[in-house]
């Protein structure tokens, strides 16, 4: 069976939405071989850290924010709250180009962090802490 665009196209959203290299698609021998290539994590989670965590692990990174430990995609989800701290998961899917639970599991772990926190409901607004 050939691997179609649709498919090759998915496979390499997929590896962004992860925050992972572009695969390497490659056709051989009437096939196609497909690599997927790992995040590199930073050397002092190998070393004792701790481990399980988001892909790409931690980067510690300053911003207008706050300074705790966070992955690239965490800030740009922080950043897009800050410009419009009503939206809703679902638009933040949308601007971000990720699944809806793929948000969910960033927003998790700001909450876990201390870095965001909801008030209200789901018509509620999101609130950063400044604190940190």
């Amino acid at each position: 069976m050939m691997l179609g665009v649709p498919y090759t196209l998915k496979i390499i959203s997929a590896c962004k939405e992860a925050e992972l290299p572009e695969p390497e698609i490659i056709k051989k021998e009437g096939g196609v071989q497909v690599t997927i290539f790992k995040a590199i994590l930073p050397v002092e989670l190998i070393a004792g850290g701790p481990m399980g965590g988001p892909m790409g692990g931690p980067i510690e990174k300053q911003s207008a924010f706050h300074s705790v430990s966070l992955s690239t995609r965490q800030v740009e989800v922080l950043e897009i709250i800050k410009a419009n701290t009503k939206i809703s998961r679902r638009k933040l899917a949308e601007q971000l180009s990720i699944n809806v639970s793929a948000v969910q599991g960033h927003l998790d772990l700001l909450k876990e962090k201390g870095v965001l926190s909801r008030k209200g409901g789901t018509r509620g607004i999101w609130v950063i802490l400044e604190n940190n």
